[in-house]
């Protein structure tokens, strides 16, 4: 494994985490803004 590819799948697996985190995130503040709303 070169320090490129290193480098790549670590920014791969990042940027594949945060979109999970954000889209985790966005739900759940969805979620509380129409329990609120009822």
């Amino acid at each position: 494994m070169t320090s490129y590819a290193m480098f790549f799948l670590g920014l791969g697996a990042t940027i594949l985490w945060g979109g999970l985190i954000v889209t985790l995130v966005i739900n759940f503040k969805n979620e509380k803004m129409q329990n609120e709303a009822k």
